[in-house]
């Protein structure tokens, strides 16, 4: 025979007792957060058990210790019963894996692209110095044969 109190645990998850323990205090979602300082709608993702939905998922173990402490709840319980659900949800770890696998395939091709941007400018600050050396030995090559003012405008008057 089932016992009730396993029954009734079964239909528990961290969410569902956040979110009584919440309504019984009389907070609403956006105060919780607030205290919490979290986003707007994490409160409900979190009472939903949607971590996943969470911009950052990896932290929503302490998102519930946080809750639970603000709620003044035993913390191990709902721990426990967050690390059972996390624990049969393991498809989602293999989703994030393959996607991080995807991501080291594309770093070659930027490896790549940043060594051609990297000979490209190598190349031009070459060609930027030759550009500018030739009007300095310009320069030079017209010193080399002063000119006397004065013999230029004797010159120019004859």
């Amino acid at each position: 025979m089932i016992d009730g109190a396993t029954q009734l645990d079964a239909f528990n998850t961290p969410g569902l007792l956040l979110k009584a323990a919440r309504e019984r205090q009389g907070y609403s979602e956006r105060e919780a957060a607030d205290r919490l300082n979290l986003m707007p709608d994490y409160v409900g993702i979190i009472e939903r058990d949607e971590y996943q939905a969470l911009r950052s998922p990896s932290f929503a173990r302490g998102y519930v210790r946080a809750y639970c402490r603000l709620l003044e709840l035993d913390e191990s319980l709902l721990l426990s019963l967050f690390d059972e659900l996390q624990g049969s949800s393991s498809e989602v770890t293999k989703r994030i894996e393959t996607q991080s696998l995807q991501l080291h395939r594309t770093g070659k091709g930027v490896v790549i692209g940043l060594g051609i941007l990297f000979l490209l400018v190598l190349a031009l600050w070459w060609w930027g110095n030759e550009s500018a050396a030739e009007p300095a030995s310009a320069v030079s090559k017209l010193s080399m044969y002063p000119v006397d003012a004065a013999s230029r405008v004797a010159g120019d008057s004859t």
